[in-house]
């Protein structure tokens, strides 16, 4: 979850004068995952299906104010909630943003935000995820949690992406690797199509397999080359209003019916007799299962 860690909010302001000003660890100031390559508009519609948002420190009203974790609830489904970023920062909210949020019927997880200071940092990152999530009482495996995330993504500098020191496929393989054999659950990957050009030469067969969650402002995301596979989460917009989370929020929906997303959290069956209409988080028509991304002209 995600776009928008240390580059969406530094445009224009050079790498060299970010570490000069920020310090080597800039992104306590870095808003959620949100696309600074995609478009900020939502779609004309809001796509359909099980509905959710990404969160961090950004979304409490600049790092001060609560969210109202029930309000959130009555209208989305899921919730993926910034935990760390690199091999030393955890997100300050998130350990009180986890509890508050399993009190309630969100579907939940964290997401790490890759940020290699190193080639060969991948097991010290996913170890710095893994003991922060833990200490806040995720394991990936109790009923309600969804499957731990990854974010990797292009960083934003004077207005253009550029890839990220040490993204290669080979750390980005490591990465996902050591998360799965710390939590033994196979982690959501979110990640766009400019990181998959810069950083792994246009080719995310790395990523093949993995279960990705993919922006597209204007339009639904393009499958990546490599992977033979579409969407599961659709990040649609970073400009929804959420009752309950001050100002603006990234919303997502999954690629499914509320039965299957609950599945992938551990909980058998769903609420109602049948199918998922009317349920929280679901803001239109819900899909009825997977299957290829409906394809807009455009």
């Amino acid at each position: 979850m995600p776009r928008r860690p240390v580059g969406k909010h530094l445009i224009g302001i050079t790498a060299a004068a970010v570490a000069l000003v920020l310090g080597p660890h800039p992104e306590a100031l870095a808003p959620s995952p949100a696309s600074a390559s995609s478009s900020s508009s939502a779609p004309a519609s809001a796509p359909g299906g099980p509905a959710g948002v990404d969160t961090s420190a950004f979304n409490h009203g600049g790092g001060g104010e609560p969210i109202d974790w029930n309000r959130a609830a009555a209208g989305n489904a899921f919730v993926f909630m910034k935990a760390t970023q690199g091999t030393r920062y955890r997100d300050p909210w998130f350990a009180e943003d986890f509890a508050a949020a399993s009190r309630t019927s969100l579907l939940r997880a964290p997401y790490h935000f890759f940020d290699a200071r190193g080639p060969y940092d991948a097991a010290a990152q996913a170890r710095h995820f893994a003991r922060t999530a833990r200490a806040a009482g995720y394991t990936g495996r109790r009923p309600g949690e969804l499957p731990p995330v990854l974010d990797v993504e292009s960083t934003w500098v004077n207005g253009r992406a550029i890839c990220p020191p040490h993204a290669g496929a080979r750390q980005i393989a490591a990465l996902l690797r050591h998360v799965e054999a710390d939590f033994g659950v196979r982690p959501v990957v979110y990640t766009d199509h400019s990181f998959v050009a810069l950083c792994l030469g246009g080719d995310a067969r790395v990523l093949k397999g993995y279960q990705l969650w993919l922006p597209g402002y204007e339009r639904e995301p393009r499958d990546l080359p490599g992977t033979d596979q579409g969407w599961t989460f659709w990040q649609y917009t970073d400009r929804a209003r959420v009752p309950g989370i001050p100002g603006p929020v990234d919303r997502s929906v999954y690629r499914g019916s509320l039965r299957e997303l609950r599945t992938m959290a551990g909980i058998t069956g769903a609420p109602g007799d049948s199918g998922d209409s009317g349920a929280p988080g679901t803001p239109g028509a819900v899909r009825a299962a997977p299957g290829p991304p409906r394809r807009r002209p455009g």
